[in-house]
């Protein structure tokens, strides 16, 4: 039994963050089993392979059983030792990651010592979850709205293994000035725990066609949407605003998330929406007139459902399975007419030209490089007349940083002037193009040695909103990351949030 002790505010000691590892990267893969058919379930090379891990030397692992909860919700933690140890002894943090002055990051809970056993991890893990015994309840009480992430030390040593596990907590009003969708479905879709993710599969065909969130994750929202979260909480607190989070699922289960905020932030490698999502977001920019911001790139690029639902509740569960075939030989064309299969299938947005994502926020996918790699690449201001240039000294044709990368968008990703658009086959009208402002421009090289061209973007659609996409993943770094934070960026991102939220 863990004995809970509820904390006032506690901040860790300033340069917390350093303490947060880089892990292998969106494109790191498992290696495949060799013969895996001929391989015991207990062998070294099994385990190897199914306990994979984004820091060395973990000791205890981690998951929640919940995508998010309001604040007073429980949630639980699921716990095992890694297969090279019977048990470890130790105790668990919770923190709040935002602005606190000199640190990262608000230590809200604590408990005395608990013991951790090890638990099995099956074959199928990756695909239908880690199965392991349910923790104790943990008690939100009046925590704020946020991404808060666990920690395991060891009582042996004082080993702390850092970020073992993740809960978001939301906002049951779900109102406020600002909205941050984290990107939680592509935290899955590129998990590789258990031997399987949405890009490879180390047991049984080149990849898996359903993920669980019901096993230990990689903490890749320290990999980008971190630097945008600090600076916007500390933005948030010299103006006053209000910030609120929300997972993917959160938007799928619940559209009025994507309704109500002055402005929506899309986190910034947003790639796996559901159709619920995308018709939510869509409605937000379109219908309701209502102000957005792309974080990032690859967005809304990959159409998923959830596995785990209650069809009988209207679609109501756990969401706790991730599933995408990536392509039209998703079985579900054979249970709904052929019509309702070109909005469901698990494929791309774009496919057939259905729902591009050009006709969503103004730009698309087009390319990428290694994420590991040392390579920059600059934006160029493309232009200065809008609002939020005021102030920031930016000329045409001037380099605001290397941020542009490791994948990019831009407004005609297939450079052929149709802009993903097809006029028989897509699903939702066309965007006028003579209403996109291309605000900066980069030309990216990618792993192949093609020469890319990356574009950021702002609009104003008909129904009044004013969206702007940043079209790179790395756009975050300006804001906080160490070579390539600048301060005249810093600046024109406030202009543009203030912009946004119709302040300035």
């Amino acid at each position: 039994m863990i004995t809970r002790r509820r904390l006032l505010s506690s901040p860790l000691l300033a340069g917390a963050a350093s303490l947060v590892p880089r892990h292998p990267g969106a494109q790191s893969e498992v290696a495949p089993a060799q013969g895996s058919s001929a391989v015991l379930p207990n062998s070294p090379e099994v385990l190897k392979t199914l306990w994979t891990s984004y820091y060395d030397g973990t000791r205890v692992w981690g998951y929640a059983d919940k995508h998010s909860v309001a604040p007073g919700e429980n949630f639980r933690l699921m716990l095992s030792t890694g297969p090279e140890r019977e048990s470890v002894k130790g105790k668990i943090e919770i923190f709040r990651i935002g602005h606190y002055g000199e640190t990262d990051r608000e230590l809200v809970w604590e408990d005395d010592e608990v013991e951790v056993g090890r638990n099995d991890a099956e074959m199928t893990a990756a695909s239908l979850g880690a199965g392991w015994p349910l923790g104790d309840d943990i008690d939100t009480g009046d925590w704020k709205s946020g991404y808060y992430t666990v920690d395991f030390i060891d009582s042996a040593d004082g080993q702390r293994d850092l970020n073992i596990a993740f809960i978001v907590v939301t906002n049951a009003d779900k109102s406020g000035d600002i909205l941050v969708e984290l990107s939680t479905n592509t935290y899955q879709a590129y998990n590789a725990w258990g031997g399987c993710s949405l890009y490879t599969s180390a047991f049984a065909g080149d990849r898996a066609q359903m993920v669980s969130f019901d096993r230990p994750t990689p903490p890749d929202f320290f990999e980008y949407e971190y630097y945008f979260v600090l600076w916007l909480e500390q933005l948030a607190a010299a103006q006053n605003l209000k910030i609120d989070y929300a997972t993917n699922f959160d938007i799928y289960r619940d559209p009025v998330f994507a309704e109500q905020y002055k402005l929506f932030v899309s986190g910034s490698h947003n790639e796996y929406w559901s159709k619920e999502e995308f018709d939510a977001v869509y409605r937000r920019i379109f219908e309701l007139g209502k102000n957005t911001l792309f974080l990032g790139a690859n967005t809304a690029y990959w159409q998923v459902r959830y596995g785990d639902l209650d069809n009988n509740a209207g679609g109501v569960g756990r969401g706790r399975q991730l599933v995408c075939y990536k392509d039209s030989l998703d079985p579900i064309r054979y249970r709904v007419s052929e019509r309702e299969a070109q909005l469901l299938i698990t494929a791309m947005f774009r496919d057939g030209s259905r729902r591009p994502e050009t006709m969503l926020m103004g730009v698309a996918y087009q390319s990428y490089f290694e994420a590991e790699s040392a390579d920059k690449y600059p934006y160029f201001v493309a232009r200065t007349d809008l609002p939020f240039f005021a102030g920031t000294g930016y000329r045409e044709g001037e380099a605001i940083g290397d941020v542009v990368g490791y994948e990019w968008d831009n407004t005609d990703p297939e450079a052929d002037g149709k802009r993903l658009w097809d006029e028989q086959k897509s699903q939702i009208p066309l965007l006028d193009a003579s209403l996109i402002n291309v605000v900066f421009k980069g030309a990216p090289v990618d792993l192949n040695g093609k020469q890319g061209t990356a574009e950021a973007v702002y609009f104003v659609s008909k129904a009044g909103a004013k969206v702007f996409s940043t079209g790179s993943i790395r756009w975050a770094w300006g804001l906080g990351k160490p070579e390539f934070v600048q301060d005249k960026f810093k600046m024109l991102n406030r202009n543009l949030v203030m912009h946004l939220l119709q302040y300035g």
